[in-house]
């Protein structure tokens, strides 16, 4: 699956991205969410890039939804709020 922006998550991701967003004051409007391949294990998997401003965080995909608890640490350590979103 190629991902453009978040809305060609998967429903569940999508939905789990949005929920994670909003309990940390955050829109998904506010990320710029992208997805390419691993270039040091392309065969294996997708990298989600997630970009706020100048901060990004690349995030492999899998079945668990990973990823998704990867990104929420992410917002409770605070890494996307250190600079003003540009």
């Amino acid at each position: 699956m190629t991902i453009h922006t978040y809305t060609d998550l998967p429903l569940v991701d999508r939905a789990a991205f949005e929920l994670a967003c909003a309990r940390h004051g955050f829109a998904p409007i506010h990320f710029d969410v992208s997805g390419e391949a691993d270039p040091d294990d392309p065969e294996h998997g997708e990298l989600l890039i997630v970009r706020r401003g100048a901060w990004a965080q690349a995030y492999r995909i899998d079945a668990r939804g990973q990823w998704l608890r990867q990104f929420e640490t992410d917002l409770n350590g605070r890494f996307f709020s250190r600079a003003p979103y540009a």
